[in-house]
Order: C-alpha cells, then structure tokens, then sequence
C-alpha cells in the first residue's frame, strides 16, 4: 500500500505535465484525426490521474479515506477496464467482456475505486495465466468475476486465504499468494469499503484448472 501511495504521489508531476503539452497540441492541431486521437488521450490521462488519486486516498489511514457511494453501473465499470486492455493487441481475442442483455447492473459505489479492483484483478490474469482465454464477467444481481485458466491455487491456499480473510478480516500481507501477488489486498480493501465481499474458486465451475475471483456488491436500485 505505500508503494502504490508512493508511486501515486510520483506520478502527479509527470501527469501534469503531459496534460499540459497534450492540451498545447490540441490548441495547434485542425479538426481531425489527429485532434480525435489527441481527445482521446487526454481522455485517458484524466482516467489514470482520477486512479493515481483514488490510490493515494485507499493508502491514507489504513484506507480510512471516504469513498463514493454512488449509483455506478458496473457494466460500464467492466467495459471501461477491458477497453484499456484490448489496446494490446495480444489480449484482444484473449480477454472476454461478458455482459448482461441489458447491459446494466447497477450498484453501490465508487466508479474509479471498482475500477482499480477490477484492473487489479485482470493484471493478475494476464500476468500468472500467460495462455487461454480470460473472462471479465457481470451478472444480476451486482455480481462481476474475473476467471483464468491458469494453475490456479491448491486447496490449502485456496482455504487459507478465505479462511484469513473471513475470520480475521486482515488484508494486505495474509492476501499474498505467490502466483497471485499483492493485487488481491487492493481489490478486498475497495470491496470491503463499497459493502461487498469476494469468494475465490479454484478450479471454476466447469473447468479442470484456473482461478475464478467473484465479486459481491451491493445492488442499487
């Protein structure tokens, strides 16, 4: 956690100053693709600036920072995170966006804070399930999964990290799994304040092997 606050509170100067050079540009730039793509851009930068601060705010405090408990649709949550990695080409046919009919699940919440527990969990996906495909699922009623088909986790880790985090509602260093990473303490503490839980399944239902992590959310009407 103060790695990230640290890496967070590093990256406002740099952010800053690529927004100003990229709103320099757009002053100078015609109507066009260039300016759509230079929109884009700066789009995407107010996303990870809104995250680098949401990082900084879990960190304070023990994550004592308020959270927003907004009416979100975690569809678009979902769709927004997966936009984000479908810009590697390597993981456009491998990660699948599953989502309702309707498309619309609404929940409790705060928008960028869900993001950061969804991004968290897609990372460790791609990163410890190299091959085979990844799904990023939403689902009625304020449900929304992420699922590999990597090794996964035996039993006893299985077990032992549901078992920690029940029981003893500890966090950061009893979520760290090796093959998982630290990813896992971020995504339970955002979950935590939002008035959700997670369950982890391994192997999924209907599958010899992977990592299946459900996340349970507070429906919002």
């Amino acid at each position: 956690r103060a790695l990230a606050a640290n890496a967070a509170h590093e990256l406002r100067t740099p952010l800053a100053a690529v927004r100003l050079n990229l709103q320099t540009a757009l002053g100078h730039v015609p109507t066009g693709a260039a300016y759509t793509d230079i929109q884009g851009a700066l789009q995407s930068l107010d996303r990870l600036s809104r995250r680098c601060e949401k990082l900084l705010q879990l960190s304070r405090a023990g994550s004592g920072a308020a959270l927003a408990q907004d009416r979100v649709n975690l569809a678009q949550v979902a769709a927004a995170v997966a936009q984000e990695f479908w810009a590697d080409a390597a993981l456009l046919q491998r990660l699948q966006l599953v989502l309702p009919e309707d498309d619309d699940v609404w929940v409790r919440g705060d928008f960028d804070a869900l993001a950061i527990a969804l991004r968290n969990l897609v990372e460790n996906a791609v990163r410890y399930a190299p091959q085979g495909p990844i799904v990023l699922e939403v689902a009625l009623p304020a449900t929304c999964s992420v699922r590999d088909s990597g090794p996964g986790l035996s039993a006893e880790q299985l077990g032992l990290l549901q078992q920690r985090h029940y029981r003893d509602g500890r966090t950061a260093s009893a979520l760290y799994t090796p093959g998982y990473g630290l990813g896992l303490s971020i995504v339970t503490t955002i979950v935590a304040r939002q008035g959700g839980s997670f369950t982890l399944q391994s192997p999924p239902p209907g599958h010899a092997r992977g990592l299946q992590v459900n996340l349970h959310l507070r429906a919002a009407r």
